[in-house]
């Protein structure tokens, strides 16, 4: 006959005092080792600290939400920790820019990804909000120093000087594309309250070298060591003529025009077969291209002279 289920029986005995103060001595011990993380975890421990939250949710978790969600590029409105309509649509652009279930809730799976956004340069709350308008044409100190923000936060342009030129109005529309506010290129009060707010764009390659051109939005980032060197304003394909999605590199150049049999191609690099991120003087807020992606003149310059997308660079069109 075993003897397995005696000897493993519960014995409900009463305890002596010497047995009581050893039991004492064990949970003490245990408690301690738990605290100091020695090999001791109870079911309790490993409980995740960021719980699910949804549309309704009022905490410190939902603001945390909404601060990384800006960081990332998204628009979830006043970090105020409530849960709202604008926070939830927020969660679902990022939610399936980063192939998750598009539910709205933020859980498990999303917190992962919510985390890295955070890791990017974080944002500050908003500054008092100002009302004045800047625009093409305009000069100045304000000028100065929007310029001098956007370069911070990785929005090129070709110069602080004041002016507020082509370039700068190509990198205030790229800061509206990501952030889905009106593409005007115009800096009205609410672009520029965002401009003060934002963060560095986080790109979806998080430790490569590579291009990445954001079809939605209509961006193109130049990233190194999975940081996002550069943003720039691009025009991709039209209907019709969309521009592959997909990953490619760059084999083929040409330093100076391309006369192509559907328009002309300044300074050219080549991806995918006759597609290439190229200069153009018109780079609307919108896809308007026969499949290339348009940078502007003086961006594309910048490119070659930088040396960011030589022969063999990774591009991935997404």
């Amino acid at each position: 006959m075993s003897t397995y289920s005696a000897r493993h029986a519960t014995v409900e005995v009463e305890a002596s005092p010497q047995r009581r103060l050893l039991m004492r001595g064990s949970l003490a011990t245990a408690a301690a080792t738990a605290i100091a993380g020695v090999g001791f975890m109870t079911p309790a421990a490993a409980t995740p600290i960021h719980p699910t939250i949804r549309l309704g949710s009022r905490n410190v978790y939902v603001r945390e939400l909404q601060l990384k969600l800006r960081a990332g590029g998204y628009s979830p409105g006043v970090a105020d920790g409530i849960f709202g309509s604008m926070t939830r649509s927020a969660l679902m652009a990022m939610q399936r820019d980063y192939h998750l279930v598009v539910d709205g809730i933020c859980g498990g799976n999303t917190w992962n990804v919510v985390h890295k956004l955070g890791s990017s340069t974080p944002p500050s709350d908003p500054p008092p909000t100002t009302t004045t308008t800047l625009r093409p044409g305009d000069r100045g100190s304000d000028v100065k120093a929007l310029q001098v923000r956007l370069l911070k936060q990785g929005y090129w342009h070709s110069g602080s000087d004041g002016v507020y030129g082509q370039t700068t109005q190509q990198a205030v529309m790229a800061v509206q594309k990501v952030y889905r506010l009106p593409r005007t290129g115009v800096a009205d009060p609410a672009t520029r309250a965002q401009i003060d707010r934002m963060g560095r764009k986080v790109p979806r390659d998080r430790s490569g070298t590579v291009i990445e051109i954001e079809l939605d939005r209509q961006i193109m980032l130049f990233v190194v060591n999975g940081r996002t060197k550069w943003v720039f304003n691009t025009s991709t394909g039209a209907a019709g003529w969309r521009t592959p999605r997909g990953k490619f590199r760059i084999f083929r150049q040409i330093n100076g025009m391309r006369y192509a049999p559907l328009g002309e191609l300044w300074r050219p690099k080549y991806f995918n077969g006759g597609i290439a991120l190229h200069g153009s003087p018109s780079i609307p807020a919108y896809a308007a291209s026969h499949g290339c992606a348009r940078l502007s003149n003086a961006a594309i310059n910048y490119v070659w002279s930088s040396g960011l997308a030589p022969i063999g660079h990774r591009v991935w069109v997404y």
